[in-house]
């Protein structure tokens, strides 16, 4: 223990190793299938482990050894540092034990110098000591922020897409203790506009680009442009499992697109080029393609394994390592540009209000109109003008219902529905994956601890689907609705997550936190279904009991009017 102990403070205090030169001491001293780890053939991890840059994104497609490595390397790192923190999240606590039993105590089992290193007494999934004083905590983000307590030198975020981003970016502040301060952020990517593919738009992006052998041209492999069938001149999105064995897929080349010749695919002619060199941020991206690994990951392969997904954007998200999202289950542009239409659509019709609230209040006044939701009008208030001007758009636009964002301004927002009986805070809730019910509608209710609101209780994630759905079915009519408009409701993501189970389930998140019109619109809506379960009850008559139906939906109230 003494002589080990001395290991780790010589090479600290000589600086033998630092963060950034470990790659021999990984190959000396960790072995994969009882032989000495080594590079070959994913010779591209050398210079991301190797990068300096204090932060370091990887979009990777998966399966390219990214978490193997940075594995190896969190490991040399808590064996070379003394007095040292090293914190490493993954989307959910069980991908984190998963992670720690088949990469981390494998890799520590097959390494002498590890094995002795190690603590054993503070040695589980969660958190494990090397020497007297360097820990490494695996830890998950959609529910444990254990780890947000905990002064750190190394962050270590893994499959950023599928983490809970705001609980990732929360972990910034446990580097501010530390002279270190380094990140290393890597995911398969998902839609365009989040997570990694949003934190590599404001870094130096880096692209291994291939050198052909035979002409010297330069380019970016791509599966689309430069992979050949022969054969098969249809786009490869339309092959399948079914007409797979009509393909001649087992000869499929990755040709140049120059010359039309198989390049070599040796590493002297692959570099990494910076797309945005004049562009002087700190951070470092790398994009790892399946072409990164051209010995391991083959032409043949990719088209093989296209027909493994059950959806053709979750193959080029996963095997692509490139973002892609299903038009027909989210939210686009086109659907957005499709409903909205220019006119006045006053009326003297009834009304709903839905408001964001914030230093900037955001109105939606809106109406049911044979059938459809149809937004009437739209402005900003600030919210010391939000009671006077609400008032005057009531009356203006006879409103029935109105829903507001009970947070942050509870106390003016509990002050509305106190003298307007058909006035309701809003407060989103998580429901379980398999929960379909939108809305519950609660009266105020003063007993201690609770929140003295009439609330109409929102499943956040299903509430949105319904939206987008209505939306997407050309239900909704957005009158006069601008490009500021439309960029608010982008700014929501539908993304697919990890539940509390492990199970894959679709889950709404803000990219840049510009969606108060998209959250005001759906609270002037979550209105309209609220006034259809009230609108015909009489005054001081006994609690109404209703359900109401949306597709996939059921909305459910106990209320009077």
């Amino acid at each position: 223990m003494f002589s080990e102990h001395y290991q780790r403070l010589y090479e600290s205090l000589t600086q033998r190793y630092s963060l950034f030169n470990l790659a021999p001491w990984i190959s000396e001293n960790t072995f994969l299938d009882s032989k000495p780890f080594t590079f070959k053939n994913h010779e591209y991890q050398l210079d991301i482990i190797s990068d300096p840059a204090n932060t370091v994104l990887v979009n990777k497609a998966a399966q390219t050894g990214l978490s193997e490595i940075f594995a190896r390397w969190a490991l040399a790192v808590a064996a070379t540092q003394d007095n040292f923190t090293l914190i490493w999240t993954f989307p959910s606590a069980s991908d984190a034990e998963r992670f720690t039993k088949a990469r981390l105590d494998p890799t520590i089992a097959g390494s002498r110098l590890l094995s002795k290193s190690i603590s054993k007494n503070i040695n589980s999934t969660e958190l494990k000591q090397f020497g007297a004083n360097t820990f490494v905590y695996i830890r998950g983000t959609l529910s444990d922020t254990a780890g947000l307590s905990v002064p750190a030198d190394v962050l270590i975020h893994d499959e950023l897409d599928r983490s809970d981003i705001a609980n990732v970016s929360a972990y910034v502040s446990r580097l501010q203790h530390k002279a270190t301060k380094v990140r290393r952020l890597f995911s398969t990517p998902t839609v365009r506009g989040y997570g990694i593919d949003l934190e590599c738009k404001t870094a130096k992006r880096k692209r291994q680009i291939w050198t052909c052998s035979h002409c010297n041209h330069k380019f970016l492999p791509s599966y689309e442009e430069n992979v050949v069938i022969p054969g098969w001149d249809r786009p490869k999105k339309d092959i399948n499992r079914y007409n797979l064995k009509d393909i001649n897929w087992r000869e499929a080349k990755l040709l140049c697109p120059n010359c039309g010749r198989v390049p070599d695919v040796g590493v002297q002619y692959r570099e990494w080029v910076i797309e945005n060199a004049d562009e002087a941020y700190d951070t470092v991206a790398y994009y790892v393609s399946p072409f990164c690994a051209p010995a391991i990951i083959t032409a043949p392969y990719l088209v093989k394994v296209s027909t493994d997904f059950n959806k053709w954007s979750e193959f080029v998200n996963q095997a692509l390592g490139l973002t892609s999202e299903d038009d027909e289950e989210s939210l686009t542009r086109a659907d957005l540009e499709a409903v909205s239409v220019q006119g006045d659509f006053r009326s003297s019709d009834f009304h709903v209000l839905g408001v964001d609230m914030g230093l900037t209040c955001h109105f939606t006044v809106a109406k049911e109109h044979e059938g459809k939701f149809v937004i009437v009008h739209r402005e900003k208030v600030s919210y010391l003008n939000f009671e006077k001007r609400r008032q005057e758009l009531c009356r203006e636009y006879r409103v029935l219902a109105s829903v507001h964002d009970a947070f942050p301004y509870t106390d003016l927002v509990t002050r509305v529905t106190n003298y307007d009986p058909n006035a309701y805070g809003a407060i989103y809730v998580t429901k379980n994956s398999t929960e379909t019910h939108t809305i519950k509608l609660q009266e105020a209710d003063a007993q201690e601890g609770r929140l003295n609101i009439r609330a109409v209780h929102i499943n956040r994630d299903v509430a949105l689907d319904a939206l987008m759905w209505a939306i997407k079915g050309k239900q909704v009519v957005a009158g006069n609705c601008d490009e500021e408009w439309i960029v608010n409701c982008l700014d929501m993501k539908r993304v697919q997550k990890f539940d509390k189970h492990g199970g894959i389930v679709y889950k709404w998140d803000k990219t840049q936190g510009i969606d108060h019109w998209h959250h005001s619109m759906l609270y002037a809506y979550i209105a309209s279904k609220v006034r259809s379960m009230v609108s015909w009850v009489e005054a001081g008559s006994v609690p109404l009991v209703t359900k109401f139906k949306l597709p996939g939906v059921v909305l459910d109230g106990d209320l009077r009017r």
